[in-house]
């Protein structure tokens, strides 16, 4: 018989949590952020409450590389390296340390998050605390309370049954004997959970950490919890666990407005984003599946892994991230975005759009050693198409995967630049931009890549807001806006006034083709009048000479507030597409 690598061992909740609090117990770099939402919190009390099994947890007896591990939570702890590590059922242990002792934790994109459950003593019932919860009498806005006054359970559940009683009288009601018992032992049962019992698997501390890593793989690997990039996350974190801080400590650089640091407007990566980067430009995978064997060093002629293709594939991994990680590059890449019309992060409909953009620059720079404005040039026209058209929303792992495909026999920067052109020429067709486009734009879909790439075009065209004497550019710019927002959608016919002549659906009155974006202090000044009324004073504010040119960069017919409502969203669809193609024709 094999020898078993794990022992099992049962412990309660109070164990687990003060082995958390004192720091003996932590997690493994290799385990990704806290990511579970508060309602899946809620529903963790509410089984352990009704006794039900809610899984096991999984510990590794071996935490003696301080590189290799972390604490749970945000403060400092008496241990301060743990001893333990949780292998499996980081979310669920992480939950109950959260809410029952009312500590702060870091989710995976490194923000701290306080997790508030509300509990109903006399329902019985768990809540995510909110207002509601928090004004109610008859709730406990913050279940860590119940266990921070374990020691003095009896008097804070009668203090609770007087708030209650008297908050019933208020309303001339009356507390009963068996409702106040009712919730005496609802409260009693809720401090009871500490001793709840979770079966825990202890794996010795004698095995290595490849071993580890593949337990944790293979129990993650069998439900929906785990995606490829995190195994892949994992690997870099046991054979290269400097690479995995690097990832990290750049995607925490991009959420921090610091001068040096990868922080910027416009997108704010996750490691997820990083690995598919690195994988995609270092190793032309763009399915993270064959990523995965790849780092674990197979050969896909033979279908063997070996160390030594593992350890080679690990120092490519090396070279790439330097690259991939670059702070300065990654800003210059951003540069071509801004170019393209995308200098918001609200027009941004797509982060694999980003990704693979990246990619793209990361070859042209390194691999056909494109000069900065020329490759800028290019990445904008490519980004601007991929943005506007949703080229990577479909099944953008396919669609990278052929776009790696078509490179491998581009040699030259000349053909580089020649294989992206005419990629962007058979989706940026004639048909498209007089058929798909305005079709494209005839829904109310709020975040609709089409009407994006429309703003973006203005932007590129350097249109001014309607209504305005300033620029599109200048308001998209997140440091334009105030308390307000400075740019707001207006609806060029108002949605009251449709109401008024019979057109009260809001998937014909939200129609992309009937906004437009103005200044916040016109779309006050505007109201709900008609079109032909409210365009009176406007027209007047504005030049003969002007007219014109304000009316084609806003895809506005000629005496288009005259028009029949649905006439008019037709014909400026078609003006739209037009605008778009004018802004893709400026970046050419």
């Amino acid at each position: 018989m094999s020898k078993t690598l794990f022992t099992p061992v049962p412990r309660t909740v109070r164990e687990l949590i003060m082995e958390v609090e004192t720091g003996k117990l932590g997690l493994p770099d290799l385990q990704r952020g806290y990511v579970w939402r508060a309602a899946k919190v809620r529903d963790l009390l509410d089984s352990m409450l009704k006794g039900y099994p809610i899984g096991y947890l999984m510990i590794w007896e071996a935490a003696d590389d301080t590189e290799k591990s972390k604490t749970i939570g945000i403060d400092s702890k008496p241990f301060g390296t743990p001893k333990s590590l949780v292998i499996d059922g980081q979310q669920r242990l992480t939950s109950l340390y959260a809410v029952m002792c009312g500590k702060k934790i870091v989710d995976e994109k490194f923000n701290e998050k306080q997790i508030i459950i509300s509990f109903n003593p006399l329902t019985r019932t768990f809540a995510v605390g909110d207002n509601a919860t928090k004004r109610g009498a008859e709730w406990i806005y913050d279940i860590s309370e119940v266990f921070r006054n374990e020691s003095k359970s009896f008097a804070y559940i009668s203090e609770k049954v007087q708030t209650i009683s008297d908050s019933r009288e208020k309303t001339g009601g009356t507390l009963t004997d068996d409702e106040k018992q009712c919730i005496q032992q609802n409260i009693m049962d809720l401090l009871s959970l500490t001793g709840f019992s979770i079966p825990t698997l202890e794996i010795s501390g004698n095995s290595d950490e490849e071993s580890v890593a593949d337990i944790f793989v293979r129990v993650n690997s069998g439900g929906e919890k785990l995606g490829e990039d995190d195994f892949i996350l994992t690997l870099i974190s046991v054979y290269w666990p400097e690479g995995r801080q690097k990832i990290v400590d750049f995607c925490r650089s991009a959420k921090t407005p610091k001068p040096g640091t990868a922080y910027n407007f416009l997108f704010q990566p996750s490691p997820t984003h990083i690995v598919r980067v690195a994988m995609s430009y270092g190793f032309h995978r763009a399915r993270l599946h064959y990523a995965y064997m790849l780092l674990r060093g197979r050969d896909f002629e033979n279908g063997v892994y070996t160390e030594s293709l593992r350890i080679q594939n690990f120092e490519k991994l090396k070279q790439v991230l330097e690259q991939v990680l670059d702070v300065q590059i990654w800003k210059n890449f951003l540069k071509c975005v801004e170019a393209a019309g995308f200098v918001s992060k609200s027009l941004i409909s797509s982060e694999n759009a980003l990704v693979y953009s990246y990619v793209m620059y990361l070859f042209g720079k390194f691999h056909y050693g494109m000069s900065e404005s020329a490759l800028r040039k290019l990445i904008a026209k490519w980004f601007f198409m991929t943005a506007v058209t949703g080229y990577y929303t479909g099944s953008p792992e396919t669609d990278m995967e052929s776009d790696l495909a078509d490179l491998r026999n581009v040699k030259t920067e000349e053909a580089f630049v020649a294989l992206l052109e005419k990629k962007i020429a058979s989706v940026f067709t004639g048909d498209y931009f007089a058929i798909t486009l305005p079709n494209s734009l005839a829904n109310s879909a709020p975040r609709n890549p089409s009407w994006f790439g429309y703003c973006a075009a203005l932007n590129v065209l350097d249109a001014k807001v309607l209504f305005s004497t300033l620029h599109t550019r200048e308001l998209f710019n997140p440091t334009a806006d105030g308390k307000k927002k400075a740019l707001e959608r207006h609806h060029l016919f108002p949605k009251a006034y449709l109401a008024r002549i019979g057109i009260a659906d809001d998937r014909d009155r939200n129609q992309m083709a009937n906004f437009a974006f103005i200044e916040w202090s016109d779309n006050i000044e505007v109201l709900d009048t008609s079109p032909a009324e409210y365009m009176k004073d406007q027209l007047a504010k504005i030049a003969p000479t002007e007219k014109g040119s304000i009316y084609a960069d806003h895809a506005l017919p000629e005496n288009w507030e005259h028009m029949d409502y649905f006439d008019f969203l037709t014909k400026r669809r078609i003006l739209m597409a037009e605008v778009v193609k004018r802004g893709y024709e400026r970046l050419r």
